[in-house]
């Protein structure tokens, strides 16, 4: 938490739309972990609160094998929906 507002981080991933579907499956499972924004230009958008950063940045590291994406980085939101 920062100055009483909760952090929340925004983390991109470069993957193609099919991906995206599947990815989005396996995330419904995980409940609560992460909302998956907006998939444009290739990029996936999902917001985390900041307390499941780490663990859903460990996740995305475990499905590398399974789909074929790239996490392009991960950034504090500004406050963007």
């Amino acid at each position: 938490m920062i100055g009483g507002t909760h952090v929340e981080y925004d983390v991109y991933v470069k993957i193609s739309s099919a991906d995206v579907h599947k990815l989005g499956y396996i995330l419904e499972v995980e409940d609560n972990l992460v909302n998956l924004r907006k998939h444009q230009d290739g990029v996936l958008r999902m917001l985390v609160t900041a307390d499941l950063k780490d663990e859903l940045l460990e996740l995305l590291d475990s499905l590398k094998e399974e789909l074929n994406f790239e996490v392009l980085s991960c950034e504090v939101n500004s406050g963007s929906a």
